[in-house]
């Protein structure tokens, strides 16, 4: 959940969704860049993830994951 881009930044294609080839620009918020590995993520077994249902705003989304506090 981060990206060795500057300032985190990475660049998602979304033409399957709305048909522009142009990538986007997203950046994961800064407390998910304690997951440095997909091993470290991996071993969450105690997290909580929330989220909207689906809808055809494909430009936000609204969700929530709260992680136990010993993440290291």
């Amino acid at each position: 959940m981060s990206s060795s881009g500057i300032e985190g930044v990475c660049y998602v294609e979304t033409k399957n969704l709305d048909g522009e080839t142009n990538l986007k620009a997203k950046k994961a918020p800064k407390e998910m860049s304690v997951f440095k590995t997909a091993e470290q993520f991996k071993d969450i077994n105690s997290a909580v993830i929330s989220c909207e249902l689906p809808n055809k705003d494909i430009y936000k989304f609204d969700g929530k994951m709260l992680l136990p506090i010993n993440v290291s």
